[in-house]
């Protein structure tokens, strides 16, 4: 059966320009985008959303609700009003750190990508909530080594988690590049579990984390996502199959991508 789908990015960000960013990402062989909430203004509001679904695109995009009000932080959106129209929730970015806000959140059935900073210490958090939760939990970038530990832990338990890493993470260490990324670049040993995590299927994903310039942080790009992810096979820590995988299969399981294919553009 032909494959809808060769690649799916499920974490990027687009901004204000989605025909911009998303023609640039069918350039790059990316047939399906997930845009975070921290457009301008943020989708925090069933109307901005509308809008944003709205807005001329080059290939498929479907946004993510913003978790608080603002991105703020302090006031849980309107879950009921939002959830048929995005993907989940996310304030990327930006760490909710009211664990009463992302206990309310996860009482719905839905998907929430979390922006976990300090990275270890709130994926731990956020698990504790998850027992007898509705929704399903994904862990956004993954870069460190203690990360990767816990999530293989947590899943070894039956914990109902996922998570994603960047190029970047497996192909850099802070001591190749000076570039600011968030979370940070980490040493050897991060990106060696990183890629063992990838291989043993911790790390269900792969995904850019594009941002468009002007950034204060960052260097994912659209153009690099897929010859850097291909650096993983031609290493040998891939295989083409599981590769496959980690761009198009569990990407498409995890944000349920069937709920939106009749959008057309």
């Amino acid at each position: 059966m032909k494959r809808p789908f060769n690649c799916i990015d499920m974490h990027v960000h687009l901004r204000d320009d989605i025909l911009r960013h998303t023609t640039i990402a069918k350039q790059s062989g990316i047939d399906v985008v997930v845009y975070m909430a921290n457009t301008k203004p943020a989708m925090d509001t069933r109307e901005k959303i509308f809008k944003s679904w709205d807005e001329k695109r080059s290939c498929y995009a479907f946004p993510v609700g913003a978790i608080t009000k603002g991105l703020k932080g302090k006031k849980l959106v309107d879950v009921e009003s939002l959830k048929d129209y995005v993907v989940g929730f996310s304030d990327d970015g930006k760490c909710v750190k009211d664990l009463g806000i992302m206990k309310g959140l996860l009482q719905n059935d839905v998907l929430v990508l979390a922006h976990c900073e300090p990275e270890t210490e709130y994926v731990e958090k956020y698990a504790k909530l998850l027992p007898n939760s509705k929704g399903r939990l994904h862990i956004q970038h993954v870069s460190r080594k203690e990360t990767v530990s816990l999530i293989r832990d947590l899943k070894r338990d039956g914990l109902k988690i996922t998570c994603e890493t960047c190029p970047h993470y497996f192909t850099y260490t802070k001591h190749d590049l000076e570039t600011k990324v968030n979370p940070p670049l980490g040493e050897l040993g991060d990106l060696e579990a990183i890629k063992e995590g990838l291989a043993d299927s911790t790390i269900d994903v792969i995904a850019s984390d594009y941002a468009p310039k002007p950034r204060k942080t960052g260097i994912a790009g659209f153009r690099s996502f897929l010859p850097l992810s291909y650096g993983l096979v031609s290493q040998g820590v891939l295989t083409e199959g599981q590769l496959l995988s980690k761009v198009c299969d569990n990407p498409e399981r995890i944000i349920q991508l069937e709920r939106f294919l009749k959008y057309e553009f």
